[in-house]
């Protein structure tokens, strides 16, 4: 069993290359969502590069089956579109040594983008739930024995791809603390991320809210209107004025009750 393994979410791959792209420098599984089936594997540096190529579509599918295929004391989710920095591996390792209290670490990826600022923390320290889930998929990483044992996974309903094109990551933090995994915060960047070709981020619009809708219902069903409200207040940088942002979370919670997509629900009711 190895120390360190990536797990990569990638898309109509046909060989390796991403290794070199990505600066991988340790074990890496990629989900690769293609129009064939095919396991394959390649040796670089020491290191066991895995190839699950399947017709799911999906990010959080695709992270699972990354998940099933994972054999590492420790694991970090990525996407491809990440550069990491060539110590990498050692700076998650180390951290996770300094602190053996924690089951999951959130790092930091610098980005290219203003509107969706990564949160940049100044010292490592344990979460507080106050603080909110601010984090994308790609910055977590965990120790895969406390995962399998919280038996937590992806919903196939949110992310890229799915009928609710984002919220996968928060709702899997959310398994999480709620197994009760100690989850903390690093001051250690990784790498780098590009979200100039994002496959659901459109902007702070009416699908963003929506979505958003969606994934309150799911994980607060009780208390959704208060989260919801504290959203639209709390979010700032967007078009839509109050009341817009509350309208379209609305229709988000109702379609998470008829499992329609964003697209599908405006067909349904005319908007």
């Amino acid at each position: 069993m190895s120390r360190f393994e990536v797990l990569c979410v990638t898309m109509y791959q046909k060989d390796f290359s991403k290794i070199r792209e990505m600066n991988i420098h340790s074990d890496v599984v990629f989900a690769n969502q293609c129009d064939y089936t095919a396991y394959d594997e390649y040796f670089f540096e020491g290191h066991t590069a895995k190839m699950i190529s399947t017709r799911t579509r999906g990010v959080g599918i695709n992270r699972n089956l990354a998940l099933s295929y994972a054999s590492a004391d420790i694991c970090l989710l990525a996407d491809d579109d990440i550069k990491y920095h060539d110590d990498m591996a050692e700076r998650v390792i180390a951290e996770f040594d300094a602190h053996p209290d924690a089951d999951v670490m959130i790092f930091h990826l610098e980005a290219d983008d203003p509107v969706r600022i990564q949160p940049k923390y100044a010292r490592t320290e344990k979460w507080s739930r106050f603080r909110g889930l601010p984090w994308g998929g790609v910055r977590i990483a965990f120790r895969l024995d406390a995962v399998r044992k919280a038996n937590a996974w992806f919903s196939p309903l949110f992310g890229g791809g799915a009928v609710f094109p984002s919220g996968e990551d928060s709702l899997f933090l959310t398994d999480l603390r709620r197994a009760g995994l100690t989850i903390y915060v690093s001051k250690e960047t990784i790498g780098s991320i590009s979200f100039e070709t994002s496959s659901w981020f459109t902007g702070r619009d009416e699908k963003y809210f929506f979505s958003r809708g969606a994934y309150f219902k799911a994980v607060h069903p009780k208390t959704t209107f208060l989260w919801v409200l504290f959203f639209a207040l709390r979010v700032k940088k967007s078009n839509l004025t109050f009341s817009q942002k509350m309208k379209w979370m609305k229709h988000g919670k109702r379609a998470y009750k008829e499992m329609l997509s964003f697209e599908n629900y405006k067909k349904k009711y005319q908007l």
